[in-house]
């Protein structure tokens, strides 16, 4: 079965708004690490979190978060 990888606009939509990292991490209830690790793709939010993000950043979930397979070899 192939992985899933999860791309993601956080940083692209914040920055619109205007808002650092800080201030969305305390608007959502994160660290800013959290959200930086987010932004740079280190991990992957929970799906919980995900809603909390972009419910802040005012954006539907298939707007922020993009669902790619990777091929099996």
């Amino acid at each position: 079965m192939p992985e899933l990888e999860v791309d993601n606009k956080i940083c692209e939509y914040r920055k619109a708004l205007g808002l650092s990292q800080h201030k969305l991490a305390k608007a959502v209830g994160l660290k800013r690490r959290s959200i930086m690790a987010y932004e740079n793709k280190t991990i992957s939010p929970t799906v919980e979190t995900a809603y909390k993000i972009c419910k802040v950043l005012g954006k539907d979930i298939k707007e922020v978060f993009i669902f790619k397979d990777i091929k099996e070899d």
